[in-house]
């Protein structure tokens, strides 16, 4: 696999993270029937540091974002521009989720390129910073502070368990609350292609392309739409979806007729939801703390 300087910045910018007890037991079973895999990516396979992924979080460091700015080749020319940054970053981001609202779209997910695009242009217009015009800046910008605002890292034993079911002729896919650099992250820390891991491109399903997300059970159709094509013979029955978040991952895979399998192995990331209707009685077929758990029910 050829590293890019994003794959690159990925690998300089990460540390190792330890996963934290959950003080969870897991309810495992052998089922029957299970044709194809697909996972969460923030929390399942990889750890993350926040917990989650999302443009609209609304937690901002204004100090990182000037160390980001000047990682990313912009110049910064008020002492005001982190802070400044800030407001201007949740004003456009809250202006693009509304207009995608308007448009019908329940959780909408803006593309972060999309927004740090508009982020420059306002603040360089506003004389806060400088930059290239000519150059790309929105990818690296957007690495430069993801790597920085949520840390991730490989789940331990998620390399070892694709491989075990790509051997065994299982396709793989992944349906993630997720942005451009989601897939780049997984092949960095990795060191391997998303092939090579036993991913099938048909059926990778990422909220920034789709411009919706989690919980949406829109989302999770599409995704549906997307498996039939991948094999028409494959029905939801057959999918075994794992994640980590009992609303945005257990209920809509659920409600479409997929298996589920919780991943309870973080404490960071591990959502019940006990207090949302849609999860109060919801139980997952399957409760799974180390991810190599899954080889004993498939």
């Amino acid at each position: 696999m050829e590293l890019t300087d994003l794959h690159k910045r990925f690998i300089d910018l990460s540390n190792p993270l330890e996963p934290q007890e959950t003080g969870t037991s897991p309810k495992l079973r052998k089922l029957v029937g299970i044709r194809l895999l697909a996972y969460d990516f923030y929390g399942t396979l990889f750890l993350s540091g926040v917990g989650d992924i999302g443009v609209d979080d609304g937690s901002f460091d204004a100090d990182i974002l000037i160390e980001t700015f000047e990682n990313s080749g912009i110049k910064i020319k008020n002492n005001e521009a982190g802070s400044e940054g800030f407001l201007t970053y949740n004003q456009i981001v809250k202006g693009m989720i509304e207009e995608l609202r308007e448009q019908g779209v329940e959780y909408p997910e803006p593309d972060i390129r999309e927004v740090w695009t508009a982020v420059l242009k306002k603040m360089d217009a506003d004389g806060l910073i400088g930059y290239d015009k000519n150059k790309p800046v929105s990818e690296r910008l957007s690495v430069e502070f993801e790597a920085r605002m949520n840390p991730v890292w490989p789940v331990p034993g998620v390399v070892e368990m694709l491989h075990y079911f790509k051997e065994k002729g299982f396709p793989q896919g992944i349906i993630s609350n997720s942005q451009f650099y989601t897939p780049v992250v997984l092949e960095a820390l990795t060191g391997q292609s998303l092939s090579g891991m036993g991913f099938s491109d048909e059926i990778l399903h990422w909220s920034f392309e789709e411009k919706r997300k989690k919980p949406g059970l829109i989302f999770y159709k599409n995704f549906i739409e997307k498996l039939y094509r991948f094999d028409h013979s494959i029905r939801p029955e057959n999918v075994l979806y794992i994640g980590n978040d009992m609303l945005k991952d257990v209920y809509p895979a659920r409600e479409m007729g997929m298996k589920t399998a919780l991943f309870a192995g973080d404490k960071r990331s591990l959502k019940w939801r006990r207090d949302d209707e849609r999860c109060k009685n919801l139980v997952p077929d399957l409760v799974i703390t180390k991810l190599p758990q899954l080889k004993k029910c498939v």
